[in-house]
């Protein structure tokens, strides 16, 4: 039986905390999650006017994956803010090739000088097929959440990166409307760290490890990535304060208002920016990685990444009901097609027959 879709956006009855009322509205269209207000341009400006020093090699670091959102926010630093712009990627396995090539051409066609670091290794690779084959004997969903653990790392080789040239500031693309309300990590609806330090992200992990021997193993095999990935779960992180204090983070649009289509417009007329046509969706088109948040959190909660944007989206005012749904449908098709070919990438195809696609079938369109 399919579980019953909120009134107001589509998030299913399914995921904990989502209590219902008696009109069918979900706790989150009831208290307006993620609550977004952006700060707007004079506060990004005053910010920056506090923050800025000419004695570095630029005025900003800029991270961008060669997604819409991070290529778009290399653009406006750049053009509408007039500043002296550095720009990194972050490389790994799951990199897809499109997004490379449109980092580079974005940041071409802008004049900024473009930086590609990474994990050694294939560390990023190693430490997600382990905690992703620990997630499949139990679904845990500290597991799913530890698959991306080497993603934090870019926050530390970034940061890193513009202390190295003195840049002051690092740009982060972020958007608060893509915070979920189920992320094992964070106090449930409210997309903040679920505890006040590492102790209880610690009790978490101890918890998972002490239940499932894979997921110990895994701790055990990628402690430093493990570690400092969740020391750095987030850019402005103590722990990154307290290491690089010359360095200030800034997110983008924490200031300035997300409008992805006029996002994506935008950029295709003034850098060339663009995805495959095979590519259903351009939001998180630039990692394979995505693909399996999707498919975990869908199996676990019968919803996922993807519900929550689309219904976040709806509270702003961004979607239809309607056209969030027929969204919510084209992605569950897309990721339950690109499953396999993920797998084949990731170096796991005989997995395949344990990863059960038809959780991403969410029936007839909700009255």
């Amino acid at each position: 039986m399919m579980p019953t879709r909120c009134a107001k956006c589509v998030l299913p009855s399914s995921l904990p905390g989502s209590d219902f009322d008696a009109n069918g509205m979900c706790s989150w269209c009831r208290s307006g999650f993620p609550n977004y207000v952006p700060k707007g341009q004079a506060a990004l400006e005053t910010f920056l006017a506090k923050n800025l020093r000419k004695d570095g090699a630029a005025d900003c670091m800029v991270g961008i994956s060669g997604g819409k959102d991070s290529s778009y926010v290399v653009m406006q630093m750049k053009r509408q803010f007039g500043l002296r712009v550095e720009a990194f990627t972050y490389a790994h396995d799951g990199t897809t090739d499109f997004a490379m090539e449109n980092a580079k051409r974005v940041c071409a066609t802008l004049g900024v000088p473009h930086h590609v670091v990474s994990l050694p290794d294939h560390e990023h690779l190693k430490s997600f097929r382990a905690f992703f084959q620990a997630w499949l004997k139990g679904e845990d969903p500290v597991a799913a959440a530890m698959t991306c653990v080497a993603c934090k790392h870019l926050h530390i080789l970034g940061t890193k990166l513009a202390k190295e040239r003195n840049i002051p500031v690092v740009v982060w693309s972020l958007c608060p409307l893509e915070t979920p309300p189920f992320i094992p990590t964070q106090a449930r609806g409210t997309g903040k760290a679920a505890s006040s330090g590492m102790i209880g992200l610690a009790g978490s992990l101890a918890k998972t490890a002490f239940a499932e021997p894979a997921f110990l193993r895994g701790l055990a095999s990628h402690f430093p990535t493990c570690l400092f990935g969740c020391l750095a779960f987030r850019p402005d992180s103590g722990y990154l304060q307290k290491r690089y204090p010359s360095v200030g983070h800034l997110h983008f649009f924490d200031y300035m208002g997300w409008n992805g289509a006029q996002i994506v417009e935008t950029l295709k007329a003034q850098t060339g920016w663009g995805v495959p046509s095979h590519i259903k969706s351009d939001w998180h088109s630039d990692c394979v990685f995505n693909v399996f948040k999707e498919f975990m959190f869908q199996k676990m909660l019968g919803a996922s990444y993807t519900d929550a944007f689309v219904s976040n989206q709806i509270r702003y005012g961004l979607l239809t009901r309607d056209r969030a749904w027929a969204e919510l449908v084209r992605s569950k098709r897309y990721y339950s097609e690109a499953l396999p070919k993920a797998l084949e990438i990731v170096g796991l195809p005989h997995l395949l027959p344990q990863c059960d696609r038809t959780c991403f079938e969410i029936g007839a369109a909700p009255r």
